[in-house]
C-alpha cells in the first residue's frame, strides 16, 4: 500500500484548496483561543464597572478586588497548560469541517474527474479506498495536532493583569483518555462523509446528502420521544448524541439515558462501519458507468 499512499500524496499535495485548509483550520483554531481569552478576561474586569465614588469604602474596594481574584483564579486554569489542550479540543468544528470537506472533496471527486476507472488496474479496491481513508484521517488529525501544540506553547506568553498565565495551571486528571475521547470524536464525521460520497459519486450530493444524514440525527437526538419508548438510551448512541455525552460529561442530559462506555462504543462504531460498508460498496461498483 506504499506505493498507493504515495501516489496520494503527490496528487493531493498539489491541491490547493487542501493546502488552503490544512492552513486556515489550525489558523481558526488558535484564533477561537485567543479570542475565547480574551472575552472571559474582560467578563472578569466587568467586576470593576463599579462606581466607587471618589472616595471609595476601603471595604468595599477590597471586596471588589477579592471578587477580581477569586474570578481570576476561577477561570484562568482552564487557559493554562495542560487544561489549554482539552480546551482546544473541546471545540472542534473546524477539524469536523476539515474531515467533511475532504472526506468528501478527495472521494466523491475520484468519480467526478473520472480517475476512478483506472483504479482497478493500478491496485485492488480495498485498498485503494483504505490508503485514502487513512490519508484523509491523517490530514485531519494533523490540522487538530497543530492546534494542540499551540494550545501548548501560546500559554507560556500569555498574562492577566501582568500575572503569567502559567501561574494559574493546575494538573488535568485524566489528560491522556480526555485527549482521545476528543480525536475519536472527529472520526465519525469523515467515515460519514467517506460513505456518502461512494453512495453518491457526485461532490455536490454528497455535501447535500452528509448534511441531511447529520440534520436527521441531530433531530433524533432531540427528540423526547425516546424518554417514554422502550429506548431510552437511543439518543445517547446517535452521532451528536454520543459525542455530546462524551465531551459534555455527567454534566450532560444523556447522561442519565447511558454511561460513558456506551457512547464510546456507539463512536467507535460510527468511525469503523460506515468506512466498512464504503470499502464493500466500493468493490462491487461498475466503475465504467
Amino acid at each position: 500500500m506504499s506505493h498507493l499512499l504515495a501516489a496520494d500524496l503527490v496528487r493531493f499535495g498539489r491541491r490547493r484548496d487542501v493546502w488552503l485548509v490544512l492552513i486556515l483550520v489550525p489558523l481558526m483554531i488558535a484564533l477561537l483561543y485567543l479570542n475565547d481569552f480574551n472575552r472571559t478576561v474582560q467578563g472578569i474586569h466587568e467586576v470593576l464597572n463599579v462606581d466607587l465614588g471618589p472616595n471609595p469604602d476601603p471595604n468595599l474596594l477590597a471586596q471588589v478586588q477579592a471578587q477580581l481574584h477569586q474570578q481570576i483564579a476561577d477561570q484562568m486554569p482552564a487557559f493554562a497548560f495542560p487544561a489549554s489542550l482539552v480546551r482546544v479540543a473541546t471545540n472542534p468544528l473546524g477539524v469536523i469541517l476539515v474531515g467533511l470537506y475532504l472526506g468528501i472533496a478527495l472521494t466523491a471527486g475520484e468519480f467526478e474527474w473520472g480517475t476512478v476507472r483506472t483504479i482497478h488496474l493500478t491496485a485492488s479496491r480495498w485498498s485503494v479506498l483504505a490508503v485514502r481513508v487513512g490519508l484523509i484521517s491523517g490530514m485531519v488529525l494533523m490540522t487538530m495536532a497543530i492546534g494542540i501544540i499551540f494550545a501548548a506553547i501560546a500559554p507560556f506568553f500569555m498574562s492577566i493583569d501582568g500575572t503569567p498565565l502559567q501561574h494559574f495551571a493546575a494538573p488535568v486528571p485524566n489528560l491522556g483518555p480526555a485527549l482521545a475521547v476528543r480525536v475519536l470524536c472527529v472520526l465519525p464525521f469523515i467515515a460519514l462523509s467517506i460513505l456518502v460520497s461512494v453512495v453518491t459519486r457526485s461532490t455536490g450530493l454528497a455535501l447535500l446528502m452528509t448534511v441531511l444524514v447529520l440534520v436527521v440525527d441531530v433531530a433524533l437526538t432531540d427528540t423526547p420521544f425516546w424518554q417514554q419508548s422502550p429506548i431510552p438510551w437511543l439518543p445517547g448512541t446517535t452521532i451528536t448524541g454520543s459525542i455530546t455525552r462524551l465531551l459534555s460529561g455527567d454534566d450532560s442530559s444523556i447522561a442519565a439515558l447511558i454511561p460513558a462506555w456506551g457512547s464510546v462504543i456507539a463512536v467507535i462504531g460510527w468511525s469503523v462501519l460506515p468506512v466498512v460498508a464504503a470499502i464493500l460498496l466500493f468493490r462491487h461498483l461498475d466503475l465504467t458507468e
